[in-house]
């Protein structure tokens, strides 16, 4: 079934790039006749069918567009250089095509040459005038959406017209003004001092990466700015769990050889294989290495939430729930005997030196790097959200 299906779809799109250009025409697809007859010209210029066939196709091309563009230039509605301009560049485009032609079938399709570029100059004009004065409109409602529509319409201005008048200063008024402004704040709402740096640590966030066209993110308020949403990171219980000190001890064992041992007969003799020669078997021996492992641990777990408020209108619009954790872990060891028999694992912990617990502060303070890191990735998922 689906076998036919395939091959049913190649040749429908076969036997449609194969229509010919008397079809084309006859359909009215005058621009998709005109390139089958300009190649079919190419390879054989006294082909007389296709000759007539680009001749007619041409001129009801170029009369359509003239007589859209004239109708158009009548009704003396501002918005319709944008389409005047796409019915000049299909004239031009339409035009590039065929004058590639030998000389002898564009006398045939009595060709002549026409020159847009000043109608397209005149029309490119019209269209800034148009779309800098609706885009100068659109900033006077003084709304988000509408500065995000001027700033579209003088983008516009801006590729028809470059130069025109104060584009710039248009599209950064528009920009600032259709941009929402982003306050991150930090509280702590837990009952737990935290250290004193800890808040400026988390204000270090670097949110300049969030920034994104429609939106730009503030970690500091200036009190003379408003701000359309402000994120609060609320830190709203810290729990210490108590430092844990355990001490394991083991031995490391290892078994090596110890030289050899002749075999003795019953009678104390030492027994001689069949060639005559002693028979003697490896020795063995255990060699032991005792360890004390020292074993200290300790935690911070922090938990809150991410708020996100609507300064416009005082809601609460979005919360997420946040939970991290700092974590002391650290293992050392210490040990005596035949250290030949010590492991891998003890050499390991034989290298890291002792040291002291950290402070309930430190441990956590160590929880901003991740704290930040949550508060980004939401706020990444959230951008729709924000930039309403």
């Amino acid at each position: 079934m689906i076998r036919n299906f395939t091959l049913l779809t190649i040749c429908s799109l076969l036997l449609f790039s194969c229509v010919s250009s008397k079809k084309k025409l006859q359909r009215g697809d005058y621009d998709e006749a005109i390139p089958k007859s300009i190649k079919a010209l190419m390879k054989s210029p006294d082909n007389r069918e296709e000759t007539d066939i680009l001749k007619r196709a041409f001129s009801l091309a170029n009369t359509a567009d003239q007589d859209a563009i004239n109708r158009m230039k009548l009704s003396g509605q501002p918005d319709i250089w944008d389409e005047v301009l796409n019915r000049l560049t299909s004239l031009t485009n339409r035009q590039e095509r065929v004058e590639r032609l030998p000389d002898q079938v564009l006398g045939k399709i009595d060709f002549r040459h026409f020159d847009y570029n000043a109608e397209i100059a005149a029309s490119k004009l019209k269209a800034a005038d148009y779309f800098y004065a609706h885009g100068t409109a659109l900033l006077k409602n003084n709304d988000r959406q509408s500065a995000r529509q001027a700033f579209s319409e003088f983008t516009r201005a801006r590729g028809y017209y470059p130069n025109y008048k104060d584009l710039d200063l248009k599209i950064t008024a528009a920009l600032n003004q259709g941009t929402n402004n982003i306050l991150f704040r930090f509280q702590n709402l837990s009952r737990v001092m935290v250290p004193q740096d800890f808040e400026d640590e988390l204000l270090k966030i670097s949110l300049q990466s969030l920034n994104r066209q429609w939106l730009s993110f503030y970690t500091y308020e200036d009190k003379n700015a408003f701000y359309d949403f402000t994120i609060f990171l609320n830190l709203k219980a810290i729990e210490l769990k108590p430092e844990s000190l355990r001490e394991l001890i083991y031995d490391d064992e290892k078994t090596v050889d110890d030289g050899f041992q002749y075999v003795l007969d019953a009678k104390g003799n030492v027994r001689r294989d069949s060639l005559g020669n002693d028979i003697k078997i490896k020795k063995y021996k255990t060699l032991k290495c005792h360890v004390r492992e020292t074993q200290m641990d300790k935690r911070a777990l922090v938990s809150g939430t991410i708020d996100f408020y609507d300064n416009r209108n005082g809601q609460l619009v979005r919360t997420q729930n946040i939970t991290t954790e700092s974590v002391f872990d650290h293992r050392f060891a210490q040990a005596s005997g035949d250290m030949a028999a010590m492991s891998e694992k003890t050499r390991k912990l034989m290298a890291i030196k002792p040291v002291h617990f950290p402070s309930d502060l430190h441990l956590i303070a160590n929880t901003a790097e991740d704290l930040k890191r949550i508060a980004k990735d939401y706020i990444s998922q959230n951008y729709q959200l924000l930039v309403n």
